[in-house]
Formats: C-alpha cells, structure tokens, sequence
C-alpha cells in the first residue's frame, strides 16, 4: 500500500517563469509554448509578449500592431523592434503576405469598447471600494448591486475587499443599471428565521503590491461558551461563484468554525434547532480515499486544507447544520472560494442543497461516484475559482525551440488573469510511482527554469496517492559547461575543435623537412601538430610562407590553414571532415520520451556519434543554432548528449 502524501488561451500575454534557476548566470529563459502560441519570451533581461497572427489581405504591420492599442510613430518604432527580433525571417516587414503566421508583440487582453456603461478607474494606495463609491456619490444602499457589477466586468476581481494598487478598474454608470436583469433578492429572507444582526465589515484596504494580503475568510473561530445557543452573524460579502457553476442567491449567515463541542460521537453531520430536534447521522468508514494526496496537493499549490473542528451553518428554516471536519474537509482557496469535500456522500441532499443554496463561497463537492486521483482533484479545482483550470494532455506545455520539451499534464493552472506575468503557472501532473530516470531529468529542467511542476502517483488499488519527490543528481550544482563553436577562426577554434572531437594535438613539435634528395634541411616549429584520417596536419594561422607550406607538404604533411579570416565554424566542418566524421542533420527528433511516457524531448541540430575517450563509451554531440540555456544543457547532459552552440 502506497503511503498517504504529495490552454487553450485566446490572447496568450507573457511571463518569465520565476525563481533563481531561471536567471542562473543571468541567462534568459527558454520561450514557454502553449498550444504552440508563443507564451514567453526573455531576452536582455527584458520581458516581451507576443502572440501568433496569420495575416490576412489588406493587413499591414501598422493595423496588426495598432490591435493591441493605439499607435504613435514612437511607439510604433518600439514595437517594430519587438517585431523584428520575434520574426528573424521576415526580411522586410512591409511585405507581408495573406496567410504567413507572424508573431505579434501582446498588449494585453482587449479593453472594453467605450458604451457610456463604465467609467475607468486607476486604483491607488489607500483605496477601497467602499471609498471609490462614496465619492462618486453612490448612495449606501447600492453598494452590494455596485459590487456584483464591479465582479462581473472586471474578471480579475474576485473579492471586493481585494483591490490592487495601480489597476485600472471598470465602474458602472447608471447606465449599466439600465439594461434588463432581474430582480436582487429581497435582503429580508432571512427575517422570519433569524433576527437581523446588523453586522458592518470594516473598510477593506488596498493592497499595493508586491505584498501579499492573506486572504478574506468567511469562516470564523469563536468559544462557545453554550453550545445550545449558537449565534449566526450575518455574511458581510459574497465571492464570485467558481467556474462551471450558476450564479447564487445572495449571501445568506455567515458560516462560523467553531472549536469542538459536544456532539454525539459518532454523528458527523446533525441537523437541530426545530421543535423536536430532527438528527441525520452518519457514520463515515475509517479512512477516505485520497485524502492524504488531496490535503498534500492542494497545500503545496498553496491553498488552505482545513480539516479540524466543527462548521456551523445556520439555515433559513431556523435549523443548524453541524459538520465535523475531521470528516469533511474543506480547501480555502486564494481567491475566496471554499470547497466542502464529501467524500462518501455523507451529506444528506437536502443539507447539501441547502449550503450550496445559501453561501456563494462554499461549495459542496461530492466524490462519492468519482474516480481516481485525476477526477477527484478536478471535481475540486472546478469550483476553485481559479481564472483558468485546464486539461493539459492533449495541449501541453512546451519549453525551447531548438531543444523543445513537451510536459503534458493532468491540468495547468492559472490562479489568477495575471497569473501568466507574473508567472504562477502551475502543472499537475500524473507520474509513475517510481519514475524513469529520463523523466526525473525532465521535471529537474522544469523546476530549473522555473516551471511549477506538481507531480503526483496514484495507486487506485490503495485508493490514496501522494507526491513523488524529484531527487537531486550528480548535475544539480554541476551544470555542464557551455560549448560553442568560435565565431571566428584561428588558433582558439581549432584547438576548440580538437578537443571536442577527440584528436589528440601536440604544441611545440620541432619538425625536420628537407628538399629533394636531402639537398637542405629546415627545422620547422608550427603552432599544432595534429593526425586524422590517416594523414598528419599542421596548422597554419597565416605565418607560414608559401614556400615553407610546400615544403611541408613535400615532406607528408597536410597544411591546415585557419585564419582569422575564416570562420570558426568553417574551420569545426573541416575537422570533422579530415577526421572522417559525419554530421546528420534532423529536425524535431525525438531524443526522449514520447507516446505514453509522459514528456517528449526533440531536438534540431546535426548530430554526431564520436567513440569514447581513453576508449570508454561512445559519446553523442548535437549542433544547434541559438543560445542554449545551462538548464537545457544539464537535461541531455542526464541522456548522455553533448549539446554545442553553433
């Protein structure tokens, strides 16, 4: 037995993955993929967001860039850099063609059109929205209709008691108001079943970044001195209603968590408080399914498990609902949300109903019919309310170019709409208990780069799972040196060559040659001396005269010249041809993983096989074009590849 513990986007903006590993040295990230639409792209410490456009007839580059926002020549020239630098192959920018796939530099997701509706606002520290109301002149009795509105047309804003310093907010006029919607529920529903308890929230205050504030909670600690005689404060806020889910009546008494109380042992759930007590117990079996892989999971996304004391939740017919969480669980999620976990269907419909019915935070999520770990973890991640919440198999996340990973997953998070800049992208990812050394290597590349990797085994003859840890090796701290090939030539890029395809040099050799017939001798000193191929090379970096190099060659020598002139590149591809090495030349190879081991690594380059040094195993070197990253370097480094810059 296992033990218990561990996008389809429409406008993809950009983030540069956090976290020390992914600056080492300085080094720009690899660019993120999602869906092969460009997800980030770093270069020069500078972050740039792009996102593919196909051109259609009648485009220029002025009205492809002029999407994203309004232009001036100024910016335009800032933009056509950005352009450039994503688009190396397009020549000349003012020929375009109807169907070539550009990448475009993102501004954002597209602001609403300007209907007389909305009115924009530009937060600032010290605000609330309370604030923002009252000196707009908006009476207090609309405030709450105020607030749902400011929900609906601001996605970003979650809880109305969390605004950020520096966004721009969209307020309604009273023209929004104007449009048909039904009827807000009457406030006085509560009336007939509890006395009203004005309860006023105190003013909520901006957080201005980059601090965090903890997040609202609508469930509060409290002693009971007399169990009998709860008290049921009213709720002083709603939370926008998690994806997938309709929207509620509005707020009802406030849930309260209170610390244990005398209750029948074996009861997890009563309902009391009519005129004869009415009791639905039940008595759930020993353990849970998964619920040592839950608690874990959602605790290292970094949201809330509670799972101690007792939840008290009055309800309209005047009766209580007592829950034991050691039973039922519940995850409080950052932005608000809260899920009740049921896990065998423990909860009487009625009293589930009732919840769901009445508190817009709570939801009541039952796994009593669910699967494995995948289907419970996502029946919970939907009323998360999260800004996206993601299958990630058939669309994975893919890092690099010339060296792609392709990382499926479980689900890929976005807790937030800015999620994607600041970079709390999120994959959970299912992997075999004991994963294969190719796919250690992969998850250590994501966590080098910064990609926020949670993988997770799950054992459905157990029913329970628990996070796999990703061990260190041998290359963590010792990243493989970066190779490149000279960009120019002499000496350094032929002893560069040398060395990486194994041929032995000597310096300082002092050579005898002689004419015909040994009519003189001439001791000559070059700067290498080298044998390949069956021949011996000496090297010419452009000192030698014509009349000494023929007389080198008279006596058996090969003359292999590299000047400055020549490129490094062009003297590495003559090595290797006096060596007798070919390259192969592939495309989007498939160096690792595929079909249903959970990641792919291809690569692009020439690749080479040589033998082994001191005649140990035979060593695999590819050539790509580009910067490599030391991440990208270690991940084939762990598959035995040498990877070199050229």
């Amino acid at each position: 037995m296992i033990p218990a513990r561990i996008l389809s986007v429409a406008l993809l903006l950009a983030a540069t993955m956090p976290g020390a590993a992914a600056a080492r040295n300085g080094e720009d990230p690899p660019r993120i993929f999602l869906e092969k639409k460009v997800f980030s792209d770093t270069a020069g410490g500078k972050r740039s967001f792009f996102e593919t456009y196909t051109v259609e007839k009648g485009d220029t580059l002025w009205k492809i860039l002029q999407r994203t926002g309004h232009l001036t020549p100024d910016r335009y020239a800032e933009r056509l850099k950005e352009f450039r630098r994503a688009n190396p192959k397009v020549a000349d920018p003012s020929r375009i063609v109807p169907g070539q796939e550009l990448l475009v530099p993102s501004g954002g997701r597209p602001k609403a059109m300007a209907d007389g509706k909305t009115v924009d606002y530009t937060v600032v520290r010290g605000d609330s929205l309370s604030g923002i109301l009252s000196s707009r002149g908006v009476p207090r009795g609309q405030w709450e209709k105020h607030f749902d509105a400011i929900r609906e047309i601001n996605t970003s804003v979650m809880d109305v008691n969390r605004i950020v310093a520096g966004k721009t907010l969209q307020l309604p006029t009273d023209g929004y108001f104007t449009q048909a919607m039904a009827p807000p529920e009457p406030e006085v529903a509560l009336a007939a079943a509890e006395p009203a308890k004005a309860a006023i929230a105190p003013e909520p205050e901006v957080i201005a970044p980059p601090e965090v504030a903890p997040a609202p909670v609508p469930l509060r600690v409290e002693v009971m001195p007399d169990p009998e005689v709860p008290s049921a404060p009213e709720l002083t806020r709603d939370i926008a209603a998690g994806p997938g889910t309709d929207a509620l009546a509005a707020g009802k008494p406030e849930a309260e968590l209170l610390v244990p109380k005398p209750v029948p042992p074996a009861a997890s759930v009563v309902e009391t408080g009519k005129a004869k007590p009415a009791e639905e117990v039940v008595i759930p079996p020993a353990r849970s399914p998964y619920r040592g892989l839950l608690s874990d999971l959602f605790l290292a996304i970094g949201e809330k498990w509670v799972d101690h004391g007792t939840m008290y939740l009055p309800l309209p017919s005047g009766g209580d609902v007592m829950l034991q969480l050691s039973d039922f669980p519940f995850v409080r999620f950052s932005g608000g949300a809260e899920a009740l976990i049921d896990f065998r269907g423990g909860i009487p419909p009625r009293v589930a109903d009732s919840i769901s019915s009445q508190w817009k935070s709570l939801r009541v999520v039952s796994l009593a019919d669910a699967g494995g770990a995948g289907d419970r973890i996502g029946r919970i991640l939907r009323v998360s309310g999260y800004h996206s919440v993601k299958e990630g198999i058939s669309h994975p996340v893919v890092v690099g170019e010339s060296v792609s990973v392709a990382l499926p997953a479980r689900w890929i998070l976005l807790r937030t709409e800015d999620s994607l800049l600041s970079g709390d992208l999120i994959l959970l990812k299912e992997v075999p208990e004991r994963p294969d050394p190719d796919l250690l290597a992969v998850l250590r590349y994501a966590r080098r780069i910064g990609l926020r990797v949670l993988p997770y085994a799950d054992d459905p003859n157990a029913m329970e799972g628990f996070l796999v840890g990703i061990q260190e090796d041998a290359s963590e701290g010792g990243i493989p040196v970066g190779l490149a090939v000279p960009k120019t030539g002499g000496l350094p890029a032929v002893d560069f060559g040398l060395s990486l395809l194994g041929i032995a040099a000597r310096t300082g050799e002092r050579l005898r040659v002689g004419g015909k017939g040994d009519a003189f001798r001439l001791v000559v000193s070059p700067e290498r001396v080298f044998e390949a191929g069956g021949k011996k090379y000496v090297v010419d970096t452009g000192r030698m005269s014509p009349a000494i190099r023929s007389i080198l060659r008279g006596s058996g020598y090969a003359v292999f010249t590299a000047g400055k002139d020549v490129s490094g590149r062009d003297i590495f591809q003559r090595l290797m041809k006096a060596a007798g090495i070919a390259s192969d030349e592939r495309k989007e190879y498939l160096l690792a993983g595929g079909g249903k081991a959970g990641y792919e690594v291809r690569v692009t380059g020439a690749f080479l096989s040589l033998p082994g040094r001191l005649s140990g195993a035979g060593r695999s070197i590819v050539l790509v074009r580009g910067k490599i990253h030391s991440a990208t370097r270690a991940l084939l480094g762990d598959m035995g590849v040498e990877i070199v810059e050229w």
